[in-house]
Order: C-alpha cells, then structure tokens, then sequence
C-alpha cells in the first residue's frame, strides 16, 4: 500500500486540548481495564503465591502444568480479539445488532474447543515429561491437571443451563466464556461490571486459597490440590457475580444483543470472516506466547548443564526444580505486569476501531498515537518501580534464599524485557484494529522464532550466561518486533484505506442482512 504519515496535521487532532481530550477518554477505560486485568491475574498469582510458601516443589509442579495450560489460553485471546475488533467497526458504524451478532458466532466456536481444552487436562504428562524426569514432580503436576479439569464441564453446562452468553473464569472452558464477553463488552467501552466484579473476588480468592490449601478452625485444608479447587471455586462466584451485576441489575446488553437469531449467526459469510480473522490471530499468539513457554521448558531442561558439576542426584533435582520455579514467579510477575499494559492497549484498541468503522483515519491516527505515547511510559515507570522493589516483591512469592538467588541475578534484564515487551503490546493493538493480523504474524515469526528463541538457546546453553541468557534472548526478540510493527504502522499502511475497507465490510454487513 501506498505509505500515509502517522501523524495527520490537516485537522486540529494535536493541539494541547485535542490531546488532552483524547487522553482522557483513553484514561478513563484504562484504569478500569488495568484494574480489572491485575485483579484478574492476581487470582492466579495469589495461588502461586501460597503454593511458593507451601513448598518450592509443589510451585514447581504446579508451574509445569500451567506453562503447558497456560499455553492454550491463545484460543479465548484469538476469540476474544476477534470480537473486540469486528464488534468495534459495528458499533463505530452504529450497527448495534451487528455487535451481538459476532458474540453469537463466537460462542457457537466454544463445543470443540471447550473439548480440547479438557483433553489437554487430562493427557498433560507427555507435555510434562518434555520439562523433567523427576517422578514425583510428574505425579504432583498430573494431579494439579487433573483438579484443574474439573473446571470444564461444570461451567459450560452451567453457561449452557443460563444464556451462553455470560462471563467467568477457570482455567479452561468458562476462561475462553470470560473472554468473549470481555471482548463483547470492550467493543462497547463497557468496563465498570468487570471492574467491580474482578476487584470483589480478588480479595475472596486470598481467603479462599487460605481455607483451602492450609484449613481453618482445626480443618487442616486440602493442600496442594486446595489451589486448583480455589481456582474452580471462584471461577464460580465471578460467573454468578458478573452476570447478576450486568445483566439482571444494569441490563448493559439491551442495545447491542437482540437474541438468537440463527440466520445471522450461522451465516456462511460471516462464519468465513470471523474464523479467517480469529485464526490468523491464533497463529500469531501462538507464534507470540508460545515461545515463552518453550523456554520454561528450556528453564527446566537447564538441568542437564549441571550434571558434571553436581555431587548428588538430589542436588540436581533441586537445581533443577530451582530453575523451573524461578521462571514461574517472573513469567507470573510478567503476567501482572501484562496487566497495566493492557489497560492502555484495550482502549487503543476499541477507538481506533470505534474511529476506523465511523471511516476517519485521522481520529484512528490520534487514538492511536496518544495511547501508544502513554503506554510507553507507564511500561517503563512499571519496570523502573519493579527493579527498585525487586527484594520486596521476591519476599512475596518465596522465602526461599536459594531461590532468590536464582532470580535477584537477572532481574534487570527481565525489566527490560518487561518494558519492551509492554511497548509492543500497545502498538499490537492498533493491528489488531485494523484487523492486519497477517503483519502481527510476520513480526512474531521473525521477533520470536527466529531471533529470540534462537538467542536465548544459544547464551543459556552454549555460554556462561546460564538461566540470564532466556532474558537476554527477551530483549533482542522483543526489539526486533517492536521494529517491525513500527515500520509497518508509520511507513506501509494506508490509514485511509484501511478505514475506508473497514466501513464498506460494516455498510455490507448492514445492508446484506438487514441489521
């Protein structure tokens, strides 16, 4: 395409009120989002938490089988962006029906891929196997995913028995449901039911994983499954809250959700473009995530260097294992952290799709410049503060010395993969807005598997650098998709077309299907 400027001058988008204003609005979704998003990751954090103090095996087991779980949450990411962007052009375009429509189709996706999600559970130990030989690690990490399981059917014949169309979490089917909804909400700019919802059982998962892994009033908790049982319990209580608050008190679905309607949602052209978009998406978060759990796998594989330099087989183990948690409590860090950075990227992208279906690419140009502007900053405030608060926030996670010393070394590199990282989420967004999947694809090939995982491999196993070489490899990929995606943004699309493509599809849906 021909290339157009970012920045567009030819209106007064820049002027100090112009971008006081649309900072502002892009604040006002993103405290609400980073809010909602930390509190929601935290449930997670919170049991890796208690698990840490529980035992640095049961953190490590654990770990194992959520680096192989967690590698699945791309699926209700992939959903969850493709309505958010689809629905986004629809509501920008004022075609509100249209907005409920791309909720249905997703939610129709959710059958075979609530079965795989369940399957994964259940068949995890070929996966664990890849990361270590210990037998009780292996035997502790199939129990852990066996627990998790239980979170797939209940939940989805619960969303089943309701509308289908409510939000909750667990690690599996009622997660892809939350994110849908997410999606479905964001496309809107309606983010104070979650808010409220994710920042209530925040504080009720710290009492739960309490009772559940070490008891209460001489009931001495289940222990090491107390933390999936948590997990399944206030995956529970969220469903129930958030569509209670949403639904039956501030009806926020009324405008845009019209019931089901199966000529809309099973229509074959529409079908087409949503699983055309949300599987480029998958490729390219698998491309982008998958990675980082390839070198968790690479953290526990660390073993085999220490091999000739240890005495005992036990000490192995324990380096091993060392390792394996080590990178759990940091990619768990980072995940808090992908938190914030959300915050700013969630609303970069609602209203540059909200602007691109309304087909003005100098609003879409300004959203995206002042949303990429303050994300950059708060992603390098964010690791400036964690490197500072670096010996507190390790107190957090584990009072093992031993395991803190494993950390404390690559901490700073880890930050600064950290900032990269969150500056590369901002301006992914605006992709995603303009539905260029195909350009995130290229960049995370490139970023990820041809620079980063080569890198990392390269310094942790072939130099001294050791466990520090993954983050080393962090930082170079991480730079890498940052250039790419710049390049892409300033110098190689066509805001004007891309905006004028977006609100024909959105007229065409409009007209085609009478919404």
């Amino acid at each position: 395409m021909e290339s157009d400027p970012l920045l567009d001058t030819k209106r007064s988008m820049y002027t100090l009120k112009a971008v006081a204003e649309e900072a502002a609005s892009i604040y006002a979704i993103c405290w609400k989002i980073s809010l909602a998003t930390f509190c929601q990751l935290s449930v997670l954090t919170i049991s890796t938490a208690f698990l840490g103090h529980l035992g640095t095996r049961e953190l490590a087991a654990s770990a194992m089988v959520m680096s192989v779980v967690g590698g699945f949450r791309i699926i209700p990411w992939a959903f969850s962006i493709s309505i958010s962007t689809l629905g986004g052009h629809a509501y920008g375009a004022k075609n509100y029906e249209l907005v409920g429509v791309w909720l249905q189709i997703g939610l129709i996706m959710l059958v075979p891929v609530s079965a795989l999600l369940m399957a994964v559970c259940l068949n995890i130990r070929p996966c664990l196997e890849l990361m270590t030989d210990d037998l009780e690690l292996l035997a502790m990490g199939e129990t852990y995913a066996w627990y998790v399981s239980w979170s797939v059917w209940p939940s989805a014949i619960y969303e089943a028995l309701r509308y289908g169309k409510h939000p909750s979490r667990s690690p599996a089917f009622s997660k892809l449901i939350h994110q849908l909804a997410r999606g479905y909400y964001k496309a809107q700019e309606i983010m104070t039911p979650t808010t409220v919802v994710d920042v209530t059982t925040l504080f009720i998962s710290i009492g739960v994983n309490y009772v559940f892994i070490y008891g209460c009033l001489g009931w001495p908790g289940f222990g090491f499954i107390g933390s999936p049982l948590a997990l399944v319990f206030i995956a529970v209580i969220q469903s129930v809250s958030l569509w209670s608050f949403a639904h039956l008190l501030q009806e926020r679905h009324t405008k845009t959700w019209f019931g089901w309607k199966a000529k809309n949602c099973l229509n074959a052209a529409r079908l087409r473009q949503y699983l055309t978009l949300t599987g480029t998406f998958l490729v390219y978060l698998a491309l982008d995530e998958w990675v980082y759990n390839v070198l968790a796998i690479m953290a526990g594989k660390k073993i085999l260097l220490l091999l000739n330099h240890a005495t005992t087989t036990m000490y192995v183990a324990r380096i091993g294992s060392l390792n394996v948690a080590a990178y759990n409590i940091l990619f768990t860090i980072w995940t808090l952290a992908y938190g914030v950075y959300i915050g700013f990227s969630t609303p970069i992208q609602v209203r540059v799709s909200h602007a691109l279906g309304a087909n003005d690419p100098a609003k879409a140009k300004q959203s995206a410049v002042v949303g990429c502007a303050m994300g950059s900053f708060a992603a390098g405030f964010l690791s400036v503060a964690m490197y500072v608060g670096r010996d507190e926030m390790l107190a957090l996670y584990t009072a093992d010395v031993d395991l803190q010393d494993v950390i404390r070394p690559v901490l700073g590199l880890f930050c600064l993969a950290a900032c990269l990282s969150g500056v590369h989420i901002t301006l992914s967004a605006m992709l995603e807005a303009m539905s260029l999947a195909g350009t995130l694809v290229l960049a995370s090939s490139v970023g990820s598997w041809l620079v980063l995982l080569p890198v990392a491999y390269e310094l942790a196993f072939a130099t001294s650098w050791g466990f520090g070489g993954l983050y080393i490899g962090s930082v170079i990929g991480e730079s890498v998709k940052l250039v790419i995606m710049a390049v892409a943004l300033v110098w190689v699309f066509d805001w004007h077309v891309v905006a004028e493509q977006v609100s024909k599809q959105v007229t065409s849906d409009n007209e085609e299907f009478d919404v």
